[in-house]
């Protein structure tokens, strides 16, 4: 499988200039190619009547040529403000990339709330392709450490942490794991696996043709001095990707959810009183390119389920037995996504489903009503670079929480705030504060899904004529401060419409 893609990269230095010219970008984990940009429609739009809260255009940009491996949202100096963390990688794109430092970004929005910066404000001292980012409290003191994944064609296969201060990370890595063997890593998860209150490490892994398969590596912390040899490997030697964490079967402990690549099957490790199954417990029943998985409650039955990325991405119920599939997303490209994540994007208690692909540069959220995901994406964007990265977190400190995209190219991440709230229950979709006639569109379309956010009338829970009619007079009288849905007696906060946030 590797011995493709790395004919795919010899082929191109014979073909002459005609394909030199072109740019091609691979992804971190060396599985995608894309010849030339994507194509040129950089946008995105608002479907239905979403409590998505993002506009079609990011509030701010990174223009910095660089490959985005990874992206957390953290306050990572102790300021009480979150800042951005970003991992980046190296590979055979063209034109070359000629940095590859992880860095942070400090959060200086109070002084420059529509710019990034020029410049990150926080190198790491040694450039090591990076597949992943992980941040948490490792060693038990002030301050949050920062983990990197590590591996490739280029650099260390070794895991590092970088050890947190009240001033931010050490930019020397405290910590570089003893991997037994040359791996080249693709994921990576910080979690509690024994309950003794300190955050372990599991790493998804593989390696370069003609051997690419490689095991799944726990790292034991062990009362916050992480040891650098790994504690447990998976008995099934594969091209692993994304991991996630949830207790799936109610004993107390987490399980770990994994996606394979083409000939191996996505599903869940076992974790049996704090050390995890050698051997896979749980199978999604194919063998597809899968890179990601979430592990929650989409349903809202009280099991978390299992969401894995794929060509479409997909999410699968857990009976007590086996899994069985019951979602499959409809975008408009059938691809694998390079990243994706669960966050409750609308405040409304139950999580939605973010993810982002690298072939067409696309990021799409799915937001869930109730237990039900929107089939279509709710919300797009459609970017100029291949995408890689995905996070949310507040960085206006607004208390609500803004979306995070990373890519490899010129511009490598992009920051969408969140919008707050509209007062008006028919002020349905962006821009908000305004009505237009795309507030119409979103309210014909809620109407149809039976959307709980525009029932305006009594009987409660049954659409009809009397809903827009409720509409078309709020919409107008142009929607004065202070109006509220009112069904006779009954009345619901304004920031209903838009997930009581």
């Amino acid at each position: 499988m590797k011995t493709a893609t790395l004919t795919i990269l010899f082929l191109a230095g014979l073909c002459g200039p005609s394909l030199a010219q072109e740019r091609v970008e691979i992804s971190d984990d060396g599985r995608a190619i894309v010849w030339g940009a994507p194509a040129p429609s950089e946008g995105g739009g608002v479907l239905l009547g979403s409590g998505v809260p993002f506009l079609a255009v990011p509030d701010m940009t990174l223009e910095l040529r660089r490959q985005v491996g990874g992206i957390k949202v953290a306050d990572m100096n102790g300021d009480g403000l979150n800042d951005i963390v970003v991992g980046c990688y190296i590979s055979n794109s063209f034109p070359p990339y000629e940095d590859w430092h992880d860095f942070i970004l400090y959060n200086d929005y109070a002084n420059e709330p529509s710019d990034l910066g020029a410049w990150p404000t926080w190198l790491a001292d040694n450039e090591t392709h990076t597949g992943d980012v992980q941040v948490g409290e490792v060693n038990g003191l002030p301050g949050l450490e920062l983990v990197t994944i590590h591996g490739g064609s280029v650099g260390s296969s070794s895991v590092r942490i970088y050890s947190g201060g009240p001033g931010g990370p050490e930019t020397t890595a405290s910590f570089v794991s003893a991997t037994p063997q040359g791996v080249w890593g693709t994921s990576g998860l910080l979690v509690d696996l024994d309950n003794d209150s300190d955050l372990d490490l599991v790493t998804a892994n593989q390696a370069v043709s003609p051997d690419p398969f490689r095991p799944m590596y726990q790292f034991e912390n062990e009362g916050g001095v992480m040891n650098p040899v790994p504690v447990w490997q998976s008995s099934e030697q594969s091209i692993q990707g994304g991991l996630s964490a949830a207790d799936l079967d109610d004993d107390g402990f987490v399980d770990v959810g994994v996606s394979k690549w083409v000939n191996f099957e996505s599903g869940v490790y076992w974790n049996n009183a704090g050390t995890l199954d050698v051997d896979q417990g749980l199978f999604v029943g194919n063998t597809d390119d899968e890179r990601g998985t979430v592990l929650a409650d989409f349903n809202m039955d009280g099991t978390p389920d299992l969401a894995v990325g794929g060509g479409p991405t997909q999410w699968y119920e857990y009976s007590g037995v086996s899994l069985t599939s019951q979602w499959v997303a409809n975008p408009p490209f059938q691809s694998a996504p390079q990243d994706m994540v669960s966050h409750d994007v609308d405040g409304d208690g139950d999580p939605d489903l973010a993810e982002i692909i690298f072939s067409d540069g696309r990021a799409h959220i799915y937001q869930n009503n109730g237990g039900v995901l929107d089939t279509d994406p709710t919300w797009t964007f459609d970017a100029s670079e291949v995408g890689t990265a995905i996070a949310f977190g507040d960085i206006n400190g607004d208390g609500l929480d803004d979306l995070v995209t990373g890519y490899s190219g010129d511009t490598c991440v992009r920051v969408f705030l969140a919008q707050a709230p509209p007062a008006c229950p028919v002020d349905l979709a962006p821009p908000f504060g305004s009505l237009d006639f795309s507030d119409v569109v979103a309210f014909l379309g809620a109407f149809a899904a039976m959307d709980p956010q525009v029932d305006f009338a009594e009987p409660v829970g049954v659409f009809d004529f009397s809903d827009v009619i409720v509409f078309l007079a709020i919409y107008a009288g142009g929607c004065p401060q202070g109006r509220d849905r009112t069904h006779g007696t009954r009345s619901r906060g304004l920031c209903g419409a838009h997930g009581g946030r």
